[in-house]
């Protein structure tokens, strides 16, 4: 293992920093990781803005006289103050149908996605998908006033596009992070989700309420020309591997090419991933957890809107708290996993095991909590906050076992996990919408967060059973399989 080296400067024989021009004082890899960073920032703003805008875009079901059974208003609560609302007539089904569209798209293209980016490089595969789903963002507006077919239609497309973006990024890690940094570099960047919540749903409220761009068009307008201005960036400042990189240093790539797998173009071992415990048990509880976040994720503003009877438009930062809350976590909690590791205070799979098991059951307990502490808002979002932070751990956890395990072929596991764990995009609006179809209250809210606290906690089972996070001999069987065909 080569020595770790230090995020700014380089050293000379007397191993002093010497201080050069500020972007070589900065290595390649943290500069890739910062624009994949960014990059999750737009992905999320292309793929949350709907579950805002929504609210404003639907007429509120209370004034349609269908069942709601709300928290009671509080004159004096500037956050009970009426929306500004469109004109769309969906009911709470056609409303999770078109949030779970994109999800439709989403998943077809994981698993290609993984497997392209491998095959010729992640650059561009995640940077045209993210530019194509912006060029589509721009469009959301004139398809939903148009009908709403072509409104899921374009979610579709958009799912479609920004569907290869984890597995190209986990294919870019594969030749930029080396193991000591796998729970520090990736789970940062992937934080950009968490950012690009945030800022989406605090900015998104505050523009469906305006008048800029005629209110709800504007969260479209805005998060779509954002990502393309995003892409003429990533085009200059990533580049697939440290070899194709004009910036990297020597030293850099000396420290990367000793520390990672030779990159080569290897036969995929179908036989063996299939047959991998430790691989799917990865994919069921990542498809757990994702059960429990799309929940949270596409359905909180409804609940906060609809239950609570928050204003949105007027408090959007009252749904972003708990995403912030997340990436505090998923921070730490990597900069701890990495230095349990590097210590040699618990084996890798012990490591991924506690964190799994502290954001899974964590989760779960505060999620049951929160259909029972009733009307107090406080409690209900102290309660939602830590649901939502706790799941953070598994990003250190669960959610980067694929490099543990084999990181020749991360690109094509994240890819078949991802699509597996895109499946809940499409059914947990939809369970949602049933359950809440003419039956907006508190009852069925509760039946909503019971239900995916126990998913949650049947994924971390399964993954402590069978999750072994040692390098699987199939990962390296390729390189020999290479090697022999090189020499014959």
């Amino acid at each position: 293992m080569s020595e770790q080296q230090p995020l700014l400067g380089y050293t000379d024989s007397n191993n002093i920093v010497t201080h050069q021009s500020w972007y070589k004082r900065i290595y390649a890899r943290y500069v890739v990781a910062l624009w994949v960073f960014l990059g999750f920032i737009c992905l999320y703003m292309l793929r949350v803005n709907l579950s805002v805008a929504i609210v404003a875009m639907t007429i509120p079901r209370n004034l349609k006289n269908e069942s709601v059974e709300a928290c009671p208003s509080n004159i004096n609560d500037s956050s009970s103050t009426p929306t500004k609302h469109d004109q769309f007539d969906w009911n709470p089904r056609t409303q999770g149908f078109i949030l779970g569209a994109f999800f439709y798209g989403y998943t077809i293209s994981q698993f290609i996605g993984g497997i392209l980016a491998e095959r010729y490089g992640a650059k561009w595969i995640f940077g045209c998908g993210l530019l194509i789903a912006g060029i589509l963002t721009l469009l959301t507006p004139i398809a939903a006033r148009t009908h709403v077919g072509f409104l899921i239609a374009i979610r579709i497309l958009i799912g479609i596009f920004e569907g290869p973006a984890f597995p190209s990024v986990g294919a870019l890690w594969g030749q930029w992070v080396p193991p000591l940094e796998r729970s520090i570099i990736p789970p940062i960047s992937h934080a950009g989700k968490e950012v690009g919540v945030v800022i989406t749903t605090s900015l998104a409220g505050v523009l469906c309420a305006s008048n800029f761009l005629d209110g709800w068009p504007s969260a479209f307008y805005v998060f779509g020309i954002i990502t393309c201005i995003w892409f003429v960036f990533w085009c200059f400042f990533s580049y697939n591997n440290p070899f194709h990189h004009p910036r990297c240093s020597e030293k850099e790539r000396l420290h990367l090419s000793t520390s990672l797998p030779k990159p080569k173009k290897l036969q995929t071992p179908w036989l063996s991933i299939a047959c991998s415990l430790p691989f799917w048990s990865i994919a069921i509880v990542s498809t757990c957890i994702q059960f429990v976040y799309y929940v949270l994720l596409t359905s909180l503003p409804t609940y906060f809107a609809t239950i609570l009877r928050f204003d949105l438009q007027k408090n959007g930062l009252m749904f972003s708290i708990p995403y912030i809350f997340l990436l505090i976590v998923i921070i730490i909690s990597g900069q701890v996993a990495d230095h349990v590791r590097h210590r040699q205070i618990l084996s890798t799979t012990a490591v991924r095991k506690i964190q799994t098991i502290i954001g899974c059951v964590g989760s779960s307990l505060f999620l049951v909590l929160v259909g029972y502490v009733g009307c107090s808002k406080v409690a209900a979002m102290v309660c939602i906050t830590l649901a939502i932070a706790f799941i953070g751990f598994n990003s250190s956890g669960c959610q980067i076992s694929h490099l543990d395990i084999a990181s020749n072929y991360a690109g094509t596991l994240v890819g078949i996990t991802n699509t597996l764990a895109s499946v809940p995009g499409i059914v947990a609006p939809y369970v949602v919408g049933a359950i809440t179809n003419n039956n907006q209250t508190l009852h069925a809210w509760q039946l909503i967060f019971n239900l995916s606290a126990g998913i949650g906690l049947f994924g971390c089972v399964i993954y402590c059973i069978f999750f072994d996070g040692n390098e699987q001999s199939w990962n390296q069987s390729g390189i020999h399989e290479a090697s022999t065909e090189i020499q014959e």
